[in-house]
């Protein structure tokens, strides 16, 4: 028999230290991001909890039951659900990377964009789950109660059918050449021995960018060069001509920069665009993985934050705890193309393929749950400028005289032990 603990003193247990929760019953609680990593709830009643976007990293939910329980983008990394009763469950956008998961029970469970990279599913019960989305590459599935036909739905690249079955996904290691180099492409640098070489990586990329002319003859590096391909085009390379990113525009206010991700020096590029506000807009996946960057100009007061759709979710939530009943936290905006939009609301989407909805002015945006975002934070300006005083102007205390100013002019008082109040607020004569 479960014992009955109410999640206030679990949580406060958690804090003292405690782990061993074993057999609890807390059914039907209610805690969305509850941090709970490492915690071992072994054979405990969780039945019906709402416990969305927690922490439960390596927790231990062994012949747990779960039924019916609401872990809508929680982090279950390592968990261990062996023989757990997860009937029905949520899990949309769910991570269980390395979880244990063999023989539990997640018939009719939703795990549409969950991520169970490298999950041990031995025996599990997958009839009617919804995997729609969802990421299995490399689980091991053996002996799984689960249609072929069904889990297609989901990622298997390097996946374990429970027949044994290993999925091959050739379009994983398929090695796609980068963008061949244009034949009438001229360089705008070419090394001899009369080229200085004086420049580092990153200043050959800041002068790419915001397009400032340096001599023709030192605009290259050690490691990269650039070639201009005409027409306010230009390319940025390695000494050894590989095309790391495609700079266009003739002004930096409409300049487009795509970065090919998978290209030498491309985490040096990003960065220097970070510095002078250019952010990634566009994802294109072909011919080669590349983002599109332009300049988007930030808010005064606001720094700039990329992260998961999950990320962001947590961040509007614990913001929404910390405000008053009935506002919203106004501090978060979404880059939305090339403007940055107020969020208005933020929550997990109920239907097959998961995700997150956000809500702007522009309208209702849906994002899977690991989709990459951008967006911003207001930042409180330094200490609050300190009020005057009350008393200020009214009173003064100098030489054993404590002066009023009244509309009959001022009045000053003398006397030992004087004491002053305003307000009920006893007032420290050293103060005037």
């Amino acid at each position: 028999m479960s014992k009955a603990i109410t999640l206030e003193t679990l949580l406060s247990e958690f804090a003292r230290g405690v782990r061993n929760f074993r057999g609890v019953n807390l059914a039907g609680s209610v805690f969305p991001l509850v941090q709970l990593s490492h915690i071992d709830l072994a054979g405990a009643n969780l039945q019906g909890i709402n416990w969305s976007g927690a922490d439960l990293i390596k927790a231990n939910l062994a012949n747990a039951n779960l039924r019916g329980a609401n872990l809508i983008g929680a982090d279950l990394s390592g968990a261990n659900l062996t023989d757990a009763d997860l009937q029905e469950a949520m899990l949309s956008g769910a991570i269980l990377v390395g979880a244990y998961l063999s023989r539990a029970n997640l018939q009719r469970a939703v795990l549409s964009g969950a991520i169970l990279k490298g999950a041990v599913l031995h025996d599990s019960n997958l009839k009617e789950t919804n995997v729609v989305g969802a990421d299995l590459s490399e689980a091991d599935l053996t002996g799984a109660i689960a249609r072929r036909q069904d889990l297609e739905e989901a990622k298997l690249s390097g996946a374990t059918l429970p027949n044994g079955e290993v999925v091959f996904d050739e379009g994983d290691i398929e090695e796609v050449p980068l963008p061949t180099t244009p034949a009438i492409a001229e360089p705008m640098a070419t090394a001899n021995e009369t080229t200085v070489i004086e420049w580092t990586n990153e200043q050959v990329i800041q002068m790419l960018i915001l397009q400032q002319e340096p001599l023709p003859s030192t605009y290259q590096s050690a490691d990269l060069k650039v070639v201009a391909l005409g027409n306010h085009c230009y390319q940025l390379r390695t000494i050894t001509e590989t095309v790391v990113a495609v700079v266009e525009g003739s002004s930096v206010a409409d300049e487009k920069v795509t970065l090919f991700v998978e290209a030498p020096f491309a985490d040096l590029m990003a960065s220097v665009l970070q510095a002078h506000s250019f952010w990634p807009t566009q994802y294109i996946s072909d011919p080669v993985p590349a983002w599109q960057y332009e300049q988007v100009p930030t808010p005064p007061s606001s720094e700039v934050r990329l992260g998961t759709a999950r990320q962001l979710w947590k961040t509007w939530w614990l913001l929404l705890k910390s405000t008053a009943t009935g506002q919203e936290p106004a501090q978060l905006q979404l880059l939305v193309g090339k403007s940055w939009q107020p969020i208005r609301d933020i929550g997990f989407s109920p239907s097959a393929s998961g995700g997150v909805i956000i809500k702007t002015d522009a309208g209702d945006r849906h994002y899977p749950a690991d989709a990459s975002l951008i967006w911003l934070e207001s930042v409180q300006s330094g200490s609050p400028t300190p009020t005057a005083p009350l008393w200020n102007g009214l009173l003064k205390f100098q030489n054993n005289c404590l002066t009023i100013q009244t509309a009959a002019g001022p009045v000053c008082v003398r006397g030992e032990n004087l004491t002053v109040t305003i307000g009920g607020q006893a007032i420290d004569l050293n103060q005037l």
